[in-house]
Parts: structure tokens; sequence; C-alpha cells
């Protein structure tokens, strides 16, 4: 007779358990892994390639073109020259914004913008300082809307502007220098506003005289008419000369008026060749 508390034997490489089969399954889920490294691996590797192969192209790319834009005044040469880009320069080896400070240093050119051109080339983008009005010292010179002081040039464009004559400093007439004196930049500040007004009006003045007193006098395109400003409330008076040229002088013509003056409170006072006097 067997006793209850005796084991049944077990057959050998059982364990009365069902087998487990995760490391079976570990197994075969080892190989998509193994597959998915090597091809990151790969792809990396041909980023690698392609980027070296990239800058070794990109190190041997030459300067084809060198190309001025948005010049008007400043001729293309000069811009060239200015900015120094050697004929055998590597495109890639080029310093842009050396370049761009370079072109700057002609007072024509407020600013500039240098950038490579696909495989190929730079371009050179500017933007160039309007001269509003014509200066009177040792040479012709120029100045614009910020007073900046322009050399003369030799430019395919025409300047016909008024002119700046009477107490300027010699020491602020060079170009790039900045006008300072406030009497100065009164009679520059008269030109902007006459244009503001109206093309006409700004192109009936040839001249804006700056006296030792600081007052300003402007003389007419038209006959050389002289019209007393003296200073301040310049809004106003040129508004009233527009409207004075406008309604009388070009009836009568302004070559009967001998004299035009705004320095009287609303009204214009003007005198004629035939003695009369108008208010």
């Amino acid at each position: 007779m067997h006793s209850r508390s005796q084991k049944q034997a077990v057959p050998p490489g059982e364990s009365g358990r069902e087998p487990s089969v995760v490391g079976e399954r570990g197994w075969k889920g080892e190989k998509p892994v193994r597959r998915t490294m090597l091809l990151m691996g790969g792809l990396i590797l041909a980023v690698v390639v392609v980027a070296l192969v990239a800058n070794l192209w990109k190190r041997d790319l030459p300067v084809r073109f060198v190309r001025p834009e948005g010049n008007h005044i400043v001729a293309s040469s000069e811009i060239l020259r200015l900015a120094a880009v050697p004929k055998d320069a590597k495109l890639f080896d080029v310093d842009l914004y050396a370049v761009q400070k370079r072109v700057r240093q002609n007072p024509f050119i407020r600013t500039a913008s240098v950038n490579r051109q696909g495989p190929e080339g730079i371009s050179i983008a500017v933007i160039e300082r309007m001269p509003v009005a014509a200066l009177v010292a040792d040479q012709m010179l120029y100045v614009d809307e910020e007073g900046i002081v322009l050399p003369a040039v030799r430019s395919d464009r025409m300047f016909d502007l008024p002119v700046l004559t009477g107490a300027i400093p010699d020491a602020e007439c060079a170009p790039g220098r900045r006008l300072t004196k406030e009497s100065v930049l009164e009679a520059l500040q008269l030109l902007i506003l006459a244009r503001r007004i109206s093309e006409d009006l700004y192109r009936r003045i040839s001249e804006v005289h700056v006296g030792e007193d600081g007052d300003l006098m402007v003389h007419t395109a038209e006959s050389g008419v002289p019209v007393m400003v003296g200073r301040g409330d310049l809004p106003v008076k040129l508004v009233k000369l527009d409207g004075f040229w406008r309604g009388f002088v070009d009836r009568r013509g302004a070559q009967e008026l001998q004299y035009v003056d705004l320095r009287f409170e609303d009204q214009v006072v003007a005198r004629w060749n035939n003695g009369h006097a108008q208010q």
C-alpha cells in the first residue's frame, strides 16, 4: 500500500506547469530591432558622406559674377571697385560683411545688402541717398533729407535741384559730414516741406539763401523773384506762397513781380513793377 503523501513521479523536463515562451519570443524580436539599428546607422553614415561631399563641392565653387542692384546714381563700376571681390575668389570664401562695409564707404550709399546668389555669384543690393539740394562751397556738393553732405558725382541721372547758399560752415561742407547749424537745417527743411506740399512749389524754388542772422530768403526759378521768408512757421508760409503764386503770379507773370514778403501773419505782401503793393 502506497502512502497518500507520496508524490507522483514527474517525467524529466516537465515541471507540472506550462512551459514559458518569454525567452523564445525575446529571441524572435531581436532580429527586427537589429535590422532597424543597421538601417539607422546606414542612414546616418549616408548623411555624413553627403555633407562632406557638399562641403567639398561648395569649397571649390568660383565666383562667376558680382551684380550690383538698385543703384541709379552710383555707377555699377564704382560699386564693384569698392566691393573688391577678387576674380579668382571662391564663393564661400568671400566675407560678405566686409564687402558690405566697403560698399557703404560711398556717401551716396544709404544701405547695402550683400548675399550669395545660388551656386554662382554675389548680389549687392543698395539703397541710395537722394539729394534734395545742391550745396555751394569750394566745389559743387549735394545734401540729402537727413542733412548728409554728398560729393559731386558723374551719373546718368541729371540733378535739377535748388541751391543752398549763404552762411554755411565750411567745416561741414565735406562729403559724409552732417549739417548741424540750425538755420541751415531750417533751409533744408523748407525744401523738404515745399516738395511735400507740391512738386510745382518745390520746382519754383531756385535758391534758398541763409543770412548771417539766420533769416531765410528764397529766389524763384522763374524770373529770380526774391521771397523773404524769415524764420519759423515754414508750413504756413509755404502754403501762403503756393496759393499766392497760383492765384496771382501765374496770371500776371513773374516778370512783373519785384518781391514777395511772407513774414507778416495771415497775409502775403508783394510789390509789382507798377509800384503797387498787394496784401
